[in-house]
């Protein structure tokens, strides 16, 4: 009989830290509320801001702000090692000369924003560790663990003016904080149109799998 008692409260816990899990998940998207602002402060008070910016503004995690837009702005996915493998191979596939500006930032408060080529998939990449360079080697070095890569979204934010976008391919980790960001463009500044044709077939790529997060 104690051993019954045992192994139901062991089925018992078991089943709250499973709800308690998807729950975490959940807590990752944002609230009505918190979509409403946001919602507002790129209709009217700065379209197509950087979502590091915003994020700070806010203080919120970066993939909560980019989850309160719509779809038609913000699409993003699960990822996992496979297809984060994928998703970089269409980035090759923008070109090796295409210039694009990367985005780093620290724990999602120091940003660091530079113009680079678009790094290219290493023969040294294994299932562990993904090695990208930009301009034959010359130019930055990336080292990405797939792995670690949670949620991979492309933004296409409207701007001040018509017919011109923010987008942006960012991925990011298990809280919500941005790993790398590719910009191929950013408000009304000069942009690579092979960035943008680049961008507009990962981004496809990106909405044949289920989006994350619904918008308020």
């Amino acid at each position: 009989m104690i051993r019954t008692k045992t192994l139901l409260m062991r089925v018992l816990l078991l089943a709250t830290l499973g709800l308690a899990g998807h729950a975490a998940a959940a807590d990752g998207c944002a609230s009505a509320d918190d979509a409403k602002v946001i919602q507002h402060y790129y209709a009217k008070t700065r379209p197509g801001a950087p979502p590091p910016a915003v994020a700070r503004l806010f203080r919120m995690k970066e993939t909560a702000v980019v989850s309160a837009l719509s779809a038609a702005q913000a699409y993003g996915v699960r990822s996992n090692r496979l297809f984060f493998e994928d998703v970089w191979k269409s980035v090759d596939a923008w070109g090796a000369d295409t210039r694009i500006g990367i985005v780093f930032t620290s724990g999602g408060k120091h940003v660091w924003n530079f113009p680079s080529k678009v790094p290219q998939t290493q023969s040294t990449s294994t299932p562990i560790w993904y090695d990208m360079y930009a301009d034959n080697g010359d130019g930055v070095h990336g080292h990405i663990t797939p792995a670690e890569v949670d949620q991979i979204w492309a933004l296409q934010l409207p701007t001040k003016e018509a017919d011109k976008f923010t987008r942006i391919l960012g991925f990011y980790d298990r809280q919500g904080d941005l790993i790398v960001g590719l910009y191929v463009s950013e408000g009304v500044k000069p942009f690579d149109p092979k960035a943008v044709a680049g961008f507009e077939k990962t981004r496809e790529l990106l909405k044949a799998q289920p989006r994350i997060c619904s918008p308020g």
